[in-house]
């Protein structure tokens, strides 16, 4: 499984947009300042591909990485999280829980520094920021909440239906 976060402003950025000529676009502007939704998300590959999300409006914590590792946990089998090299991924907290962590089934692995082309969920925070969040503006914390959870929603269904259509019965 592949774990990293991935934080969404009120504002989102603008890829693209049209004018009337001679006529200047104004794309209206949010201040993210205590704003900001912050995801802590993992992209699991089997049994089958799913997504799964925690979605806060506040800056994540090593405590909730901690929290969120175990539910990964499978008795059977060890279950490989791999994750960069951020600071909460690497504080003491994390230190300390992941013997507790291998005894739940789940090891923690870390990229080289520097290699974020190496996580495959970045891919997935990208389609999830440009395609299923087609509003780019949002008044509320609330609003911006709702908005980022139905993202994702939409982002495990998408990912869902692809595995079922590549599946086919043997000859």
């Amino acid at each position: 499984m592949y774990l990293d976060e991935c934080g969404f402003s009120p504002t989102q950025p603008v890829s693209y947009c049209w004018s009337l000529t001679g006529h200047r676009k104004r794309v209206y502007y949010e201040n993210p300042e205590g704003r900001r939704v912050n995801v802590l998300a993992a992209m699991t590959y089997a049994p089958s591909p799913s997504l799964s999300w925690i979605s806060l409006p506040r800056t994540l914590k090593s405590d909730d990485l901690v929290t969120f590792l175990p539910s990964f946990g499978l008795a059977d089998s060890l279950t490989v999280v791999v994750l960069d090299n951020a600071s909460m991924h690497r504080s003491k907290l994390v230190k300390a829980a992941r013997r507790e962590l291998v005894k739940q089934g789940v090891v923690l692995y870390f990229l080289p520094p520097y290699s974020p082309e190496l996580n495959l969920i970045e891919p997935v925070f990208g389609v999830i920021k440009h395609h299923d969040m087609p509003e780019r503006s949002y008044t509320s914390v609330d609003d911006l909440s709702q908005a980022v959870d139905a993202a994702f929603h939409r982002a495990n269904q998408r990912i869902s239906i692809k595995t079922r259509q590549r599946l086919r019965p043997a000859a």
